[in-house]
């Protein structure tokens, strides 16, 4: 018993020793700023046209006041389908969410989540990016327009400054 509790003593060590070991250092600004800039360098790079619709069912997207129903129906689905890779400010396995929504065409965002396959082996602006992240595409989240429509009030009621 004390050889299994030593033993798994040292696997912990080891485990954060190595953790530390491949850190990225720590500069004066915090990690939110940093993964917030370095996002902000991707998107600028990879720009889509605000008249580019991209490909799909959405040809037009009316825009009002933030609808607040749609809001809290869109970040249930943002919850469930899209965390694990997006944060809304800093880039995880994907993009930070709310630049590309400051910039981006709302049309092309809706045909995006409806289409998603589709657009990444057609739209260049989208194998752009796709390369910028290693390779790593988004899956098919099988959602329908009217939650596509809500997870983009939800992504639109986090920009600042609309």
């Amino acid at each position: 018993m004390k050889f299994i509790v030593s033993v798994s003593a040292l696997l912990v060590f080891a485990f954060f020793a190595f953790s530390i070991v491949n850190a990225e250092p720590i500069a004066n600004i915090n990690s939110n700023q940093a993964l917030t800039a370095d996002s902000a360098k991707v998107h600028k790079k990879v720009k889509v046209k605000k008249e580019n619709i991209g490909i799909g069912p959405v040809k037009d997207v009316k825009l009002g006041p933030i609808n607040k129903s749609l809001v809290k129906e869109g970040q249930n689905i943002f919850n469930s389908k899209c965390f694990a890779c997006h944060k809304l400010n800093t880039r995880l396995v994907g993009p930070a969410l709310v630049p590309i929504v400051k910039k981006t065409n709302p049309v092309y965002l809706m045909n995006y989540l409806l289409n998603t396959t589709e657009m990444q082996k057609k739209e260049p602006q989208l194998k752009k990016l796709i390369k910028k992240f290693n390779g790593v595409v988004m899956p098919d989240q099988y959602i329908n327009k009217k939650q596509a429509r809500a997870v983009l009030e939800y992504l639109r009621s986090n920009v600042k400054g609309k």
